[in-house]
């Protein structure tokens, strides 16, 4: 047994004390252990339920109590070791953070919002086997628009700028790989056939111009535009003629003829006639009459009138060939308006477009030439040459319009685009701002710092624990990007604009979490649990909110659009690594921190300023030197306050002013939460609630899909101002209907006229002047054979050709008709003559339909033969038919057959799709006209950027719904895994669904439309919903009392973290504002701040008044007390040997014994004061033992003489007992009666002392150091007294000596010095 003035019991689950004040029992009471017992300390719970004492699930705190202990071991652990832990932490993050150099970043559309293993990712896939390349050309822009937004461009000024600037910027070169590119090498020009002369050859290609789409096509001022620049070496009398701006082809062709050249003028009319080509530009009216190189033949040369612009752009322009060159006017003129005979009256904008090759296009076409061969030419040379001269391009035009020397008339603007620029626009986004990101945590840095700072006391200010805690969530932010990278998992927008802040945000607000509890911990806690106290309380809401979120996050990755899913992986792996390091590396931090409020050394200047005690410090001690064996009873501490209550830290800190003047856990407890509280405030809220719902789902009804361009274009640019007006004035796309292999092409013939005539019924798509759509390859294709058959008619009825041979004057056309005449189609016999016999009926083309038996051996002839047409169908077959020219001396017949086609387009031309509402019907419509050829046989899809950017939206509400409901699946089942609890997961589930209705409805006010980066915010909304309720919900489910008093509790512990944490991710997402891209300010920034505004409504006022409505029973119901928890009994006291008095004087046994620990001591007053023990189940009595126990305790007073006690305390070192000692020895014997409850299994019982036991073995280990440190102050008072001595010894010595020297003095002093000996 203890002596009475031994220190109480300091057992974790409650001791009292006989001479406690009513005032210290009502804080006592009001603690966390008393009112929040299974939130504090979940063994208690557990023990009290098996005792009988409190109804609650055993389940659940049995989950809880296995939890907190192994969080309790962990937090121990690491502050024990906390360097180690910091040094592996960091090392093991850093080396993560080498993986962001393997990051790839994803910009491309088709890489960020094609449905994974959809159709359209299909699709893209079989184009780019098929072609090598999604894109096959690219295209170079012009738009230009009056300064004026009411003037209109339909006039020969505004013509004559737009030429100005057309001409110079296409006359731009750039040097590369020791070449000069011009755009004669990089364009895309009208094929041209074969012939058999290479020098004619030579001049042909020399001539065909460039494929440039413009409204100067109208007039002959186009012609400026087509060159030739160079020489071409031609005939004498020719080369003047040979530049488009006098060339008249069907008069050099008559020329040719009169020259008598060797010449194929057959073929050359025939492809001339074929491709509409006659006199060019030289019947077309000239913008300025009074040009000097307007030709006569110009209709207005002589009049010098100006021409009628608007009526001359009707309908279109035409090019040179005008059979297969025909430009739309909804593709030159934009934001048009007409006349009541659709004529056009004025226009807001012209648009010229440059056809440039694909970078897979000009590396085949310079494959073989002379020019590449030295620079090992490849695909990657070919696309940085067209990506210089593009840029090279968009200079040009600026520089013409901030140039003062050239005359452009400064009334119009001139914006250029290229396809590369919209790439670089795109990746340039997608880019990590780390100018963004820096400020953002810089900013985060300051704010945490000056949350946590106490100016008034240095000492127990956190803000280094804070600035630690943001500084390791960066580094945990990184090394899980990193990891990402090494995962393989693509960076896109989302990664570099959402992802860092979203990790920080949920960080810091887990950090606040735990600081919140790091700094109520009461004084008396021993530092050696601090952590693992921080953690076996916090711990459990930083891992179910952490686990909620990363679990909703990992079930939205089941999404297959590319930028949702993986933005879902990023965040899911980043939350992980938060979690790890909030539960691993900030507790070693505070253990750290702990180390140096420990030794009185202020925050963030601890290495400056010198150790200074403070009063709490030395009251600790002396309060804990004072309950030592042997000291008086009226300092003894009272040892009842419990581990981070902070009712209990209150009190001891009321008398202090290190404090901030604000506290917002002071300010929910004694204001805001009895204010929300009030019957009238919860009607009002409740109401307001239903209201905001309502609104909400309606507001979710308004919102539109749609992402335009223009919203990730950095605004204040040409390339935003050129999408705005494109957008605006044009809406303007080409698409391509697409037919695959498993096809029958020859036999099947009809069926692809039939799907062609069918897109006549889609109102968006352009048709020709007779309401009609252009002809497609295959139509190309019978014309010119139909061609070639009435020639050979022709020849064959003359007598020209027969069936064995034809004449010398037989024209080309009929030659090449007999050769096709006599295919078969068969590889063993190809040549069959007898078909040339009109008897028999055999005709290329019978009814319409091409003979399908040599259908292939007729294409080699076309796509070699007529190539203009060809070119001109943009058919892109696949394969590539083989080669064959025709030349009339080859006697030789047989043509060869191309392999059966894979892949064949069909062109066409949209309009008015400005809008997402629109381009959605239009994809709608065309992908049901699919669907029915689908159905025929016919394996079809459709291509372009319309599907490509907007197909998306088909399906993006449900995929969306269907990511939000995974989402919130899985925040429902980890609520109720870690909780078991059906209804709080429910009211869980409610309010996140709320917080994702009320961002809709917000979206719907802001005018923001649905798209993928929108879609993640919502999906981001449950993540950021889940720490403002899940806390709260935890902290409501283990508190005692009614729902009122529990939504109070709960307001109370969770309010200042969440408000900080909110705070700070509003700060961290207000960093976005300084972005260039508008959208990322417009959409991103506001969102992210209504996202966390919603989120404070809900989770401060509207969450906890429904929670005090209508939330879950507590999982710790008391049966004696409503509001708290009767006090729980101690566990048993251990056997101790009893000192004997007569061994208590004795020096080795005084040191070797040592005092019994303070959490074995019994408390009287405990017992006799839990009376439901008596009352509990027969279950629970059934392992309860009654032991009547009558101790005896002997106290033994000595009182020592004045002489022996100078030093103010028993000298238990002296060797004899003192004589003058008087002893008193006082005995008492009391009965007790104690009931001893046994744990049911071992596991538990290790589970119940666990606590125990380790404050048993700290106590011990406090113990002996005590004793240590008394031995050794003993030891050094006796070595003072010895060498005291020692010296009293000396200078006696000394004295003696000299008074042996003087005889005089010795005879003197004979009397005194045997009077000093004696005495």
């Amino acid at each position: 047994m203890v002596a009475p003035n031994s220190e109480a019991p300091s057992n974790p689950r409650i001791a009292t004390v006989a001479n406690e004040t009513p005032s210290a029992a009502e804080a006592r009471h009001s603690g966390d252990l008393y009112i929040r017992t299974s939130w504090v300390d979940a063994a208690l719970a557990l023990s009290e339920l098996e005792k009988g004492n409190i109804e609650g699930g055993r389940s659940s705190l049995w989950i809880r109590a296995w939890l907190q202990e192994q969080l309790f071991v962990l937090g121990c652990f690491l502050q024990g070791d906390a360097g180690k832990v910091l040094f592996v932490a960091v090392l093991v993050l850093s080396t993560f953070c080498v993986g962001l150099k393997s990051a790839q970043i994803h910009s491309r559309v088709d890489q960020l919002w094609v449905q994974e293993g959809g159709r359209l990712e299909e699709e893209l896939k079989y184009t780019a086997e098929a072609l090598g390349e999604v894109e096959s050309s690219t295209h170079q822009l012009i738009i230009q628009t009056a300064k004026d937004p009411d003037a209109s461009v339909l006039h020969a000024g505004a013509l004559l700028e737009h030429l100005k600037v057309v001409h110079a910027a296409t006359r731009v070169s750039v040097r590369m790989f020791d070449n000069d590119w011009h755009l004669k090498q990089l364009c895309y020009s009208p094929s041209i056939p074969d012939f058999e002369a290479y020098h004619i050859e030579k001049i042909f290609d020399g001539i065909i111009p460039c494929a440039i789409i413009t409204p100067l096509d109208c007039f002959w001022e186009g012609s400026k535009l087509l060159g030739p620049d160079q020489q071409i070496f031609a005939p004498p009398g020719l080369q003047h003629k040979l530049r488009w701006t006098h060339l008249n082809p069907l008069e050099v062709l008559e020329e040719v003829r009169n020259m008598k050249f060797q010449f194929p003028l057959s073929t050359m009319e025939a492809y001339m006639k074929r491709a509409g080509i006659t006199s060019a530009y030289m019947k077309k009216p000239c913008l300025d009459p009074t040009d000097p190189e307007c030709p006569d033949s110009a209709p207005n040369k002589k009049s010098g009138q100006i021409p009628d612009v608007p009526a001359e752009l009707s309908h279109g322009c035409y090019g040179f060939a005008a059979a297969y060159m025909h430009w739309p006017e909804q593709l030159i003129v934009g934001g048009a308006t007409r006349n009541a005979t659709s004529a056009l009256r004025s226009a807001r904008a012209l648009q010229t477009v440059v056809q440039l090759m694909g970078e897979r296009e000009m590396y085949e076409y310079w494959a073989d030439e002379y020019r590449v061969h030295h620079i090992n030419w490849n695909q990657e040379k070919a696309a940085a040459i067209l990506d210089a001269w593009q840029r090279k391009f968009a200079a040009e035009v600026r520089r013409k319009m901030a140039s003062s020397d050239d005359s452009v008339s400064s009334s119009y603007s001139f914006y250029p685009f290229s396809t590369s620029t919209l790439n670089d626009i795109l990746g340039k986004f997608s880019e990590l701002s780390l100018k963004n990101i820096i400020l953002g945590y810089m900013f985060m840095l300051i704010y945490v710092a000056l949350t946590l700072m106490q100016w008034r006391d240095p000492v127990r200010s956190q803000a280094g624990v804070g600035i630690a805690g943001v500084l390791l969530l960066s580094i945990s932010v990184a090394a899980g990007l990193g990891f990402c990278a090494l995962l393989g998992i693509p960076f896109n927008a989302s990664s570099t604009q959402i992802v860092p802040f979203l990790a920080l945000g949920l960080g810091v607000q887990d950090m606040f979490l735990l600081t919140h509890t790091y700094v109520e911990q009461a004084g008396d806690v021993p530092r050696e649990e601090r952590t693992g106290l921080v953690l076996r309380k916090s711990g459990l809401s930083v891992l179910l909110a952490s686990l909620c979120n990363v679990l909703a996050f990992l079930a939205a990755a089941l999404l297959p659009i590319p930028a949702l899913r993986v933005f879902c992986l990023q965040a899911a792996i980043l939350l992980l690594f938060n979690l790890g390091s909030m539960l691993l590396v900030f507790p070693a931090m505070i253990s750290l921190d702990l180390r140096r409020r420990s030794a009185a050394r202020a925050d963030l200047l601890c290495c400056l300023l010198p150790e200074s005690p403070l009063p709490s410090r030395a009251k600790k001690i002396a309060d804990r030197s004072k309950t030592r064996p042997g000291k008086t009873d009226k300092n003894w501490k009272d040892a009842t306050r419990q581990p981070l209550d902070p009712d209990v830290a209150e009190v001891q800190a009321k008398n202090k002013s290190c404090c901030l003047s604000l506290s917002l856990t002071k300010w929910a407890k004694n204001t805001y939460a009895p204010f929300i509280m009030r019957p009238s405030v919860k009607v009002t809220s409740m109401l307001a609630l239903i209201a905001v719902i309502i609104a909400s789902i309606w507001g979710a009804t308004k919102v539109k899909d749609g992402l335009d361009l223009t919203d990730i274009v950095p605004e204040n640019t040409d390339e935003y101002e050129f999408l705005y007006r494109q957008e605006k004035y044009f809406g303007f796309y080409s698409m391509y209907a697409v037919t695959k292999g498993d096809f029958e092409y020859p036999t099947n013939q009809k069926l692809l006229y039939e799907y062609h005539d069918q897109f006549v019924r889609i109102p968006n798509i352009i048709k020709n002047d007779n309401g009609g759509l252009t002809k497609f390859w295959l139509s190309l294709f019978r014309d010119w054979l139909l061609e070639l058959q009435d020639a050979f008619d022709k020849e064959i009825k003359s007598g020209c050709i027969t069936q064995e041979y034809w004449c010398k004057n037989a024209s080309d056309e009929a030659i090449l008709g007999y050769k096709l005449m006599v295919q078969t189609g068969h590889v063993d016999n190809p040549i069959d003559k007898s078909l040339v016999d009109p008897k028999n009926g055999h005709r290329l083309v019978k009814d319409g339909i091409i003979n399908p038996k040599a259908f292939y051996n007729y294409l080699s002839a076309w796509a070699t033969n007529d190539a203009l047409a060809y070119g001109a169908s943009q058919a892109n077959l696949k394969p590539q038919p083989k080669r064959w020219t025709h030349l009339p001396t080859d006697v030789d017949l047989k043509i060869p057959k191309s392999s059966p086609l894979t892949y064949t387009q069909l062109p066409f031309y949209l309009s008015g799709l400005s809008d997402t509402e629109n381009i959605k019907n239009l994809i709608m419509q065309v992908r049901e006209l699919c669907l029915k050829f689908e159905a025929k046989g016919l394996s079809n899809f459709p291509s372009g950027i319309p599907f490509l950017f907007w197909e998306q939206y088909l399906y993006l509400r449900t995929s969306l719904l269907l990511a939000l409901t995974c989402a919130l699946a899985a925040a429902f089942v980890a609520v109720m895994v870690l909780l078991l609890n059906f209804w709080a997961a429910v009211l869980v589930t409610f309010a996140l669904a709320t917080l994702v209705l009320q961002l809709l409805g917000v979206m719907a006010i802001l005018g923001v439309k649905l798209s993928a980066v929108p879609a993640v915010l919502l999906v981001l909304a449950i993540g950021r919903g889940v720490h403002f309720t899940v806390h709260l919900c935890l902290g409501f489910v283990t508190a005692i009392g009614c729902r009122r008093r529990r939504a109070s509790l709960a307001l109370e512990s969770a309010l200042a973290p969440v408000v900080h944490g909110a705070l700070a991710a509003a700060l961290a997402a207000s960093m976005l504002a300084a972005s260039e891209f508008g959208f990322v300010a417009r959409l991103f920034l506001r969102l992210l701040l209504a996202l966390v505004l919603l989120g404070l409504v809900d989770g401060l006022l509207f969450f906890p008044i429904v929670l005090a409505i209508l939330g879950p029973a507590a999982e710790v119901r008391p049966l004696e007390y409503p509001e708290r928890l009767s006090t729980p009994s101690p566990k048993s006291s251990p056997i101790h040997t009893r000192k004997s008095s007569s061994t208590s004087n004795n020096d080795k046994s005084s040191r070797n014994n040592k005092p019994p620990p303070r959490s074995s001591a019994p408390s009287l007053t405990t017992i006799t004061e839990e009376p439901s023990w008596h009352s509990s189940a027969p279950s629970v009595q059934s392992s309860m033992q009654s032991i009547v126990v009558q101790p005896e305790v002997v106290v033994e007073t000595t009182t020592y003489n004045a002489s022996d006690s100078t030093s103010g305390r028993s000298t238990p070192t002296s060797k004899s007992p003192h004589t003058g000692a008087i002893t008193t020895k006082v005995t008492a014997t009391a009965n007790i009666k104690v009931e001893v409850v046994t744990p049911s299994d071992r596991k538990s019982r290790r589970s119940y002392h666990y606590y125990d036991r380790r404050r048993d073995r700290d106590d011990d280990r406090d113990w002996d150091r005590d004793r240590d440190r008394d031995r050794d102050r003993d030891r050094e008072r006796d070595r003072d007294r010895e060498r005291s001595r020692e010296r009293d010894r000396r200078d006696r010595y000394r004295e003696e000596r000299d008074h042996r020297a003087s005889p005089r003095e010795n005879g003197r002093d004979s009397g005194h010095e045997s009077d000093s000996s004696r005495h």
